[in-house]
């Protein structure tokens, strides 16, 4: 039984890999072998990986395209952009949903459950609902093709707010009680007690946000029109045309923007097994 699932784990993970693969290698086709253009669209493709270099649609593979991506488009400033972008809504997340989940878990006010419920319900929102108004407020704040205009309607949300409350419940008490016998107040057994404790669960958030944030297409679309403002899920729409896409191009660009992301996660990961396993849905 044990390898009946290493085989069916083992066939997932080419199946999950597989996207992955042919963008590396579209990436490394050259644009142009011969005085022709590479056909990238072949079937069976033409690919030797046992040649120096190798063989990738029937031209040697190159690295040409990467250096190619900045010289053709401002890409660093674009990924300076989402940088700023993911971190600052990251760091906003990491603030705001700790001391709103940390209240709605461990503190006694008139009408918590009520006001916890109506922010529940905003999730079934659509976010498109949304999106006219709050354009029309950084319009009215000269916060257009800003980066405040970027990340300030992103700085919290119901999800992560959800999400800490529900691991602070799931923390004992008895911690927090002593501390409160000793005469400790609500910002000290947070800063002291409970925040230390919420390590898995502050990471966790942080990735689902700054993952999110870092492929946010949407509304970074409709608040910035100035290409220097642009975040790299934008900029990847310069190497389309009307008539013609450059693929490799695209594609190195692609694996660029990809290669963080998939570094943070295999760093970080164990942190959700962690946050899984100690947090739950208690409550």
């Amino acid at each position: 039984m044990k390898a009946i699932a290493y085989i069916i784990l083992l066939i997932y993970a080419i199946l999950s890999l597989t996207p992955f693969i042919w963008a590396f290698l579209v990436s490394t086709a050259p644009v142009s072998y011969g005085g022709k253009s590479v056909d990238i669209m072949q079937w069976p493709p033409q690919i030797s990986l046992f040649r120096i270099p190798p063989l990738v649609f029937g031209a040697p593979a190159t690295l040409k395209n990467y250096a190619l991506v900045f010289h053709e488009v401002p890409y660093a400033r674009w990924f300076l952009n989402t940088l700023i972008y993911a971190g600052l809504t990251t760091l906003g997340h990491l603030v705001l949903d700790s001391f709103g989940g940390y209240a709605f878990a461990r503190l006694n006010f008139p009408g918590k459950n009520l006001i916890f419920t109506f922010l529940l319900s905003l999730m079934m929102i659509p976010v498109y609902v949304t999106i006219i108004p709050v354009y029309n407020l950084m319009v009215k704040y000269n916060l257009v093709n800003t980066y405040w205009g970027l990340f300030l309607p992103k700085l919290t949300g119901v999800f992560g707010l959800f999400f800490m409350r529900q691991f602070f419940y799931s923390l004992p008490k008895e911690m927090e009680e002593s501390a409160m016998i000793d005469g400790a107040g609500v910002l000290t057994r947070f800063f002291r007690i409970a925040l230390p404790m919420s390590k898995p669960a502050l990471i966790a958030l942080s990735i689902y946000i700054f993952l999110g944030s870092w492929n946010d297409f949407l509304w970074p679309l409709i608040i910035t029109s100035d290409k220097s403002m642009f975040t790299l899920t934008m900029g990847l729409n310069f190497f389309r045309t009307t008539y013609y896409t450059f693929w490799q191009l695209m594609m190195a660009a692609t694996i660029m923007m990809t290669l963080p992301m998939v570094i943070i996660f295999l760093v970080f990961q164990r942190y959700f097994v962690e946050t899984g396993i100690t947090s739950g849905l208690k409550g």
